[in-house]
């Protein structure tokens, strides 16, 4: 017994050592150049905006298919575009719109058809490690110790995989997917100008049943209402055979949402669905021409909308 209670010390205090080593490893959150981490440098610019501004809200499509700076020309308002991964869920990004978005802001809400309520765990607690303040969008019921003590070994884990990664499978650093690859609005560049790749990620079968998040998005509106903010609900621009493929699905979704959700949508089922040569390398990410075609368009049903009347 007293062996094993000899070993069980031991066993212990090497695993909390080399906990403590995996620190000395870290790098500058800072610093990095993590797509990720790009969160920090969207909200810094959300902060610096002093008065009314365009957010928008959705995943990577976003990312690598607006032109914010145009948007903000046309009203002549600030634009943020916030958007970073569908896969860190619905639940994640209206929880982040609870936490930046201010009175007589006007949010558009850009959603991919694969998009989650839930989101992607492991993905959200990788983008919390990069920015701590993001743990909250995703553990809305933790109290302060608890939530500090779960952040502490997400952390742990997310560094351990990272130098896995760094080191045995010696990943390599996308020129596309990095921080430095955003501008100041957050609207990713790197990509403009370059080929399409042979394959387009992000293909997937999409569920027609919409009902959870018709009630998440009518609990947010109603948040947001009660703030003074206005939001618009729009669908990511969307590859056509995609479309196609799931065609049905998304007519039958389509109905539904125009029938419960109370957030105004801005657009039909297909006006945002474009050509295979307007894409990069996902069904929902643009390439240089598309890009600027999708965000005519948006401009053209922006300026349609309700909400925009308050600019």
């Amino acid at each position: 017994m007293k062996r094993f209670i000899i070993k069980s010390c031991l066993f212990f205090g090497l695993v909390v050592l080399l906990a403590s080593t995996l620190f000395l490893f870290e790098e500058s959150h800072e610093n990095t150049t993590e797509y990720l981490a790009s969160m920090t440098d969207k909200h810094q610019r959300i902060r610096d905006v002093k008065r009314q501004k365009i957010i928008l809200a959705g995943g990577s499509n976003l990312v690598f298919g607006i032109d914010s700076q145009q948007i903000e020309k046309e009203f002549n308002v600030p634009v943020v575009n916030l958007g970073l991964h569908a896969k860190l869920g619905l639940t994640f990004i209206l929880n982040e719109l609870k936490d930046v978005a201010a009175s007589k802001d006007v949010i558009v809400l850009s959603i991919e058809h694969l998009m989650t309520v839930e989101g992607d765990r492991e993905l959200q607690t990788m983008t919390s490690y990069y920015n701590p303040f993001a743990y909250k969008y995703y553990h809305q019921k933790d109290n302060n110790w608890s939530a500090q003590f779960k952040m502490e070994l997400d952390n742990h884990h997310m560094l351990f995989k990272k130098l896995i990664s760094n080191t045995v499978e010696k990943a390599k650093n996308d020129p596309v997917y990095t921080r430095n690859g955003l501008n100041k609005y957050g609207d990713g560049i790197n990509h403009l100008g370059l080929e399409k790749k042979d394959k387009l990620g992000s293909k997937s079968i999409i569920k027609d049943n919409k009902d959870e998040e018709i009630k998440v998005l009518n609990d947010f509106y109603a948040f947001a209402k009660d703030k003074g903010i206005e939001v618009v609900f729009s669908y990511g621009a969307y590859e056509a055979s995609e479309y196609k493929k799931n065609m049905n699905a998304l007519k039958k979704t389509h109905k539904k949402m125009k029938q419960n959700l109370n957030i105004e949508m801005i657009m039909d089922i297909d006006d945002f669905v474009y050509p295979t040569s307007y894409f990069y390398d996902s069904v929902y990410h643009l390439n240089q021409k598309g890009r600027s075609i999708h965000t005519k368009k948006m401009i053209q049903k922006l300026k349609s909308s309700r909400a925009l009347k308050s600019i």
